[in-house]
């Protein structure tokens, strides 16, 4: 009996090792929830620098590999790799930047569109409108978002983005029973 374990361990061995690639990794398909900050060399970080000198647009649809509290993202279109800091290890803080349904702002006014391509949250935008240009706040109130769910930001009505380090911070609050913008402070590009 042992020796027909071990003859089938044996060959389930050599199957795994001759048909499933080694190294494979789960790799889903999702979509940038937002506009996704990129510092150089191609990293992106749950801090969201709103300093960043580029970013990747909502709605791209990119090949995800996760690994703990770390994401490889590559553009499905132009094949460009970015390396992401979730801030914490799981699913549910991989969410807060992509999300596995198509993500379109073609519902928007104008307006919100254009505010939304140049990345800043202008008064009267929801909450999902300001999420989707400025990108996930680095704390809502005191609390740092590292560890926090979409839906627990969503929940804030005080959304604080880091700007760069040791600068200004940038300030987004919300009504609390429209969730409508009613003030941002310290946003460039501001009317």
């Amino acid at each position: 009996m042992r020796r027909v374990t071990r003859l089938l361990l044996v060959l389930w061995a050599v199957y795994v090792a001759t048909f499933i690639p080694a190294g494979s990794a789960q790799e889903d398909v999702y979509y940038a929830r937002c506009n996704l900050k990129v510092l150089e060399g191609n990293e992106m970080t749950w801090i969201n620098w709103q300093t960043a000198p580029t970013f990747v647009p909502v709605g791209t649809k990119f090949q995800v590999t996760r690994n703990k509290d770390k994401a490889s993202l590559v553009n499905v279109e132009t094949k460009a790799a970015y390396t992401l800091d979730v801030g914490a290890d799981g699913e549910v803080y991989l969410e807060k930047f992509v999300t596995r349904r198509p993500v379109s702002v073609e519902r928007f006014p104008e307006d919100v569109r254009d505010s939304i391509r140049k990345a800043v949250a202008k008064v009267g935008m929801t909450k999902e409108q300001a999420y989707i240009a400025m990108g996930p706040p680095t704390n809502v109130g005191q609390t740092r978002t590292n560890s926090l769910t979409y839906d627990k930001i969503m929940a804030s009505d005080l959304w604080v983005y880091a700007r760069r380090r040791f600068g200004k911070n940038i300030g987004v609050a919300f009504d609390p029973a429209s969730g409508l913008v009613t003030r941002t402070e310290g946003i460039w590009g501001k009317d």
